[in-house]
Formats: structure tokens, C-alpha cells, sequence
């Protein structure tokens, strides 16, 4: 009810719709006849161009079956010719095959023999230095950069010159020195 409230009723007319619904229907019908039109059209142009086709192919095929492959004879005695050729070469391609099969056997055991023979002497170098270290622990010797070499020597020397020139001072440092010793015997 409240919807017909609403609604102006003095502008609904009936008749107005009905005839709008005839002219749209009728509008409708003449698009749904063109398309069909449309449609039966493409129809025949489909059919048209499968015929096409199909003729096409059928003279394609008939093409086909004409064609012929012949040799001539003097193309079989180059055929020949060649046969004996190859024939002739044919122990220098297998002595060739031989020869590169060869090379790269040659060339893996090579490079397996390299590796292993590299490995080797690593391991070997390593004993051999492993054993000189060793060798010089055992007689009581150590290995010194020669510059801190040089600088004990020096200082060697610098001390002789100096008990020397200082003959009653160097006394109190041999004192001190051989007690020094005595200490270090004591801790070990």
C-alpha cells in the first residue's frame, strides 16, 4: 500500500505500457531476424570455404602421386665412384678413431697420474718437514727469525765490550746472572 502511495497515479497510464512493450517487442523481433540472417550467412561461408579446402587438398594430393625420383646413370656411377673412394679411406678413419681414443686415455691417466703424484708430495713434503722440526727439538736447538738472530748477537757482542771496558761492574752482573739461573732451575 505504501508503495502505490508513492507512485503518481496520475501519470500512469497503461495503454502508454502496452504500446511501449509492442514497440520494443517489435524492435526485439527485427534484431532476432538479422541475426538469423547474419548467422545462415556465416553458415554458407563456412560451407563454402570447407569445399575450398577440400578441393585443394585433393589437387594437392593428385600433385603428389605425379611426382617421380629417378637416378640417372651417370648419377649411379659418381655413387660408384665414391663407394670405392671411401672404400680406400676407410683404414685411415679407423686408425684416426684409434688415435683420438688414445689421446684422451692418455690424457685422463695423465691427469689422475698428475693429481695423484701432487697429492704424494705434499704429503710427503709435510713428513719431511714434520721430521726436520723434530730433528732440531730433539738437539735442544729452535728455529729464530735472523732478524731477532741478529739482535741477540748484537746485544752478545755489546755485552762483551762491556765487561770488558767495566771489569768490576761486570762482576755484579755475573753475580746477578748465575743467580738469575739459579731462580729458573728452582721454578723448573
Amino acid at each position: 500500500m505504501e508503495e502505490n502511495k508513492n507512485q503518481n497515479q496520475g501519470k500512469f497510464d497503461p495503454r502508454a505500457v502496452v504500446e511501449d512493450l509492442k514497440i520494443t517487442t517489435a524492435a526485439l523481433q527485427q534484431e532476432t531476424q538479422k541475426l538469423n540472417s547474419g548467422i545462415s550467412g556465416m553458415d554458407a561461408k563456412l560451407k563454402e570455404a570447407g569445399t575450398l579446402i577440400d578441393h585443394s587438398l585433393k589437387e594437392l594430393k593428385e600433385s603428389i602421386l605425379d611426382i617421380r625420383v629417378g637416378i640417372s646413370p651417370e648419377d649411379l656411377k659418381k655413387l660408384e665412384a665414391y663407394k670405392d673412394y671411401f672404400k680406400h679411406y676407410k683404414p685411415v678413419l679407423y686408425i684416426s678413431l684409434f688415435v683420438m681414443l688414445s689421446g684422451w686415455g692418455l690424457a685422463l691417466f695423465g691427469g689422475y697420474s698428475g693429481m695423484k703424484y701432487y697429492k704424494e708430495s705434499v704429503r710427503t713434503k709435510e713428513e719431511v718437514r714434520t721430521q726436520v722440526l723434530q730433528e732440531i727439538n730433539q738437539g735442544g736447538n729452535v728455529i729464530v727469525e735472523k732478524a731477532k738472530w741478529d739482535s741477540y748477537v748484537e746485544q752478545s757482542q755489546v755485552l762483551r765490550a762491556w765487561q770488558k771496558s767495566n771489569p768490576k761492574d761486570s762482576k755484579s752482573l755475573e753475580v746477578y746472572y748465575k743467580g738469575y739461573q739459579d731462580f729458573k732451575k728452582g721454578k723448573k
